[in-house]
């Protein structure tokens, strides 16, 4: 019975790691409100001498309110701080979500850069 549920548990974390996306490990502890969905095609992410820099796109039809509302929520127990409408600063970064336009999908820009 315990190979039996080791072999399960084996399985079950090999399975969300495959799941993982690249994008999703840039941005590591900042959160994808729920309805975004990662564009696994878009997005950048490396280390500069000032700190991290990482560009995520994400789907979904929300309201920019909406976002701020999640992410003023999602954030401070993060260490990240309001800084302005859809702006959080955190140490030596900054995070940033805009709107973005790819054809007719309606984009969000998650972008997190040393200030």
């Amino acid at each position: 019975m315990r190979v039996l549920l080791s072999i399960m548990m084996l399985l079950i974390m090999t399975a969300s790691l495959r799941a993982e996306t690249p994008q999703q490990r840039w941005i590591g502890d900042v959160p994808v409100m729920p309805g975004m969905e990662i564009e696994t095609d878009l997005g950048f992410a490396f280390d500069s001498p000032d700190g991290r820099i990482v560009v995520i796109y994400a789907s979904g039809e929300m309201a920019s309110q909406d976002l701020a509302s999640y992410y003023d929520m999602a954030l401070p127990p993060l260490g990240w701080e309001s800084a302005s409408d859809l702006v959080w600063t955190r140490e030596g970064e900054q995070l940033m979500i805009s709107s973005a336009k790819a054809s007719t999908t309606p984009l969000w820009k998650i972008a997190i850069m040393p200030r």
